[in-house]
């Protein structure tokens, strides 16, 4: 496993935790910084993938799936 695929796995689960506190407490922010974080998480869950595991878009391009 390279440094990269490391800190992949690390970005993931920080990415996860991030997502299940804002998931949790989702009754307390306001609906607008709500949209803009799913927004981002989006975007990030194209190069960091989740707890699903499954590979992210840069890496199926990569393997041409």
């Amino acid at each position: 496993m390279s440094i990269f695929d490391k800190a992949k796995d690390v970005a993931g689960k920080a990415k996860d935790m991030v997502d299940d506190q804002v998931e949790k407490h989702s009754d307390k922010i306001p609906d607008k910084l709500e949209k803009a974080y799913d927004k981002a998480s989006d975007a990030a869950e194209k190069v960091i993938p989740g707890k699903d595991g499954e590979p992210s878009e840069s890496e199926k391009l990569i393997k041409g799936d």
